[in-house]
């Protein structure tokens, strides 16, 4: 055994209860192995199962589970490019109410009388 003579009065008093809780310890660690290791094979057999339009998902659309890609190929879609095309109204929604309701300052004293446009004409190419 592994304790050394001094210890011989402990290991003949509580030796049968370290030998069953050593049978224990090892045989929970042998059952935590083999249920780990089938976790990962069921987890394997889920990634195969699944259909190509599922591995190809948007990125957006799988946030909340966790997957480990091995390829390059397997990486889920970022987004869609071009975006897909959506429907507009033809009509703008937004009116223009407020058009009434605005003033709008006196400009006639800029506007030239109706002769004053072919004189201003005849200035320009004149130079007069």
């Amino acid at each position: 055994s592994r304790l050394s003579p001094a210890s011989s009065g402990i290991n003949a008093e509580y030796g049968g209860e370290l030998n069953t809780l050593s049978k224990q310890i090892y045989s929970q660690r042998c059952s935590a192995h083999a249920s780990a290791f089938l976790h990962s094979q069921e987890e394997a057999e889920e990634l195969e199962d699944m259909k190509p339009a599922q591995k190809n998902r948007l990125l957006k659309d799988c946030l909340d589970e966790f997957r480990l890609f091995e390829t390059a190929d397997e990486l889920p879609t970022i987004y869609t490019f071009p975006p897909d095309f959506q429907t507009i109204p033809c009509k703008p929604i937004f009116f223009d109410i407020s058009l009434n309701h605005i003033g709008f300052p006196d400009l006639s004293n800029r506007v030239e009388k109706e002769g004053g446009a072919l004189s201003g004409l005849s200035r320009w190419i004149w130079g007069r």
